[in-house]
């Protein structure tokens, strides 16, 4: 390993991993609590699989631009008022 990496490619290298952690809906760090409302998912396709035990306390959910989030997770959304956006 190279042991002169500068401060700035250590910190490249840090914000990558915490993205790719929240895309995963893993809290990084010390989260507020209005990051414990939100859920970031980032599989193609969203199900009620994928969030089972995953919603409680979330008011938005957040999925990739081109996830495809079945009907049944839309109704269940809407059943819990969960907010859902695409980023």
């Amino acid at each position: 390993m190279d042991k002169n990496l500068d401060s700035a490619a250590i910190e490249r290298i840090v914000q990558e991993v915490i993205r790719r952690l929240v895309e995963r809906g893993i809290v990084v760090g010390n989260a507020t609590s209005a990051d414990k409302t939100e859920l970031a998912v980032n599989d193609k396709v969203v199900t009620l699989a994928t969030l089972e035990g995953r919603l409680l306390g979330i008011k938005r959910l957040v999925v990739g631009g081109r996830s495809i989030v079945t009907p049944a997770v839309k109704d269940e959304l809407n059943d819990k008022s969960i907010e859902l956006l695409r980023n």
